[in-house]
């Protein structure tokens, strides 16, 4: 008897173990969707003067923030309520250049002139004014982070236009410089998984050959990755890190890019906005913007100039773009 009891205990583990391994794997990522209604919107509430939209954030297809500096301070900074765009009035003067939200109640946008600020949900409001002991200003160029831990790149800029790459971080209750080695690069780009490292991509205007740049800050050390000849593109797509350059994607993980898309032979010039590496788009050849879908880059919508940034989200796409002519819109997506 016990003999059978104990054959029948090890068939059973035999079977538990057979059915943990044979499990169904996670399913596979499905091609992203072509199949979008277009609409144009020209946020312009006066006409005089220039308008460069340059940053779009936003919580939800009815809560997405666009800013960006122009001439006249109605022209600005602009919401989406799902039905309409309104123009926001900021009480002081500002110059926005890149916006990013942790929730509806804290969005933070910083400015080609030192300033950053901050949304509560109820008003924008001027955060703080940060620039290293030295310099003239720093010209902020992008921002992104978590709960109590954002960062922020640009240059910082002296009097006689010497500059160099700077980054500042919040912690939760102040934003501070780090004490990065000088490098003469102006800092466009910061991105990072929560918990995860920090990429950070560069331009070097002084090397044509080599001009881009990404690095991985630690503490306040920076080590370079990667040198390329065409821009460098960092994106989370489906909660892992992507780099676009070179005509390619890449994994970024544990220090290591591996190549994951050739996109060489296609109309492929620059960017990566989307939800996984079957379902991007991009900017394309002759001003088109262009979609992967895990099979083919396809030209999906002629932009008629510039894609400047994206928000992405389950049904629906929020591009901002630039025509030839440096009209600024909103080109407005929505799956069928």
């Amino acid at each position: 008897m016990k003999l059978l009891i104990k054959i029948v205990s090890i068939l059973s583990l035999f079977t538990i173990l057979f059915s943990c391994n044979s499990a169904p794997e996670e399913s596979e990522l499905q091609p992203g969707r072509r199949d979008y209604v277009w609409t144009r919107d020209t946020l312009r509430a006066d006409t005089f003067g220039f308008q460069f939209l340059s940053g779009v954030w936003g919580s939800a297809p009815n809560d997405v923030w666009v800013v960006g500096d122009a001439a006249t301070y109605v022209n600005k900074v602009w919401h989406y309520d799902g039905t309409k765009w309104s123009n926001y009035l900021l009480d002081q003067f500002a110059t926005p250049i890149s916006i990013h939200g942790i929730s509806r109640s804290e969005i933070w946008m910083v400015t080609t002139r030192s300033d950053i600020w901050r949304y509560d949900g109820v008003k924008w409001s001027k955060y703080t004014t940060i620039v290293p002991s030295g310099y003239n200003r720093i010209l902020f160029e992008d921002i992104y982070g978590y709960r109590a831990n954002l960062y922020a790149v640009g240059i910082a800029e002296k009097e006689d236009g010497d500059y160099t790459g700077v980054i500042v971080h919040y912690n939760g209750s102040k934003w501070e410089i780090l004490n990065t080695p000088q490098i003469k690069e102006y800092f466009t780009n910061v991105l990072f998984l929560e918990n995860g490292d920090v990429l950070i991509s560069g331009q070097n205007i002084l090397d044509p050959q080599e001009p881009s740049r990404l690095y991985k800050l630690k503490g306040s050390n920076l080590s370079l990755i990667r040198k390329s000849k065409f821009g460098i593109f960092l994106q989370i797509l489906n909660n892992e890190m992507y780099v676009g350059t070179d005509l390619k994607v890449y994994e970024y993980k544990d220090d290591l890019l591996k190549e994951v898309i050739n996109l060489t032979g296609s109309d492929y010039q620059g960017g990566l906005w989307g939800r996984t590496v079957k379902d991007f788009f991009s900017a394309n050849a002759n001003w088109n913007l262009g979609h992967y879908n895990g099979t083919d880059m396809v030209n999906i919508y002629n932009a008629g100039g510039h894609i400047i940034d994206a928000q992405i989200f389950d049904d629906g796409v929020f591009i901002i773009c630039r025509l030839i002519d440096s009209i600024y819109y909103v080109l407005h997506g929505k799956l069928n």
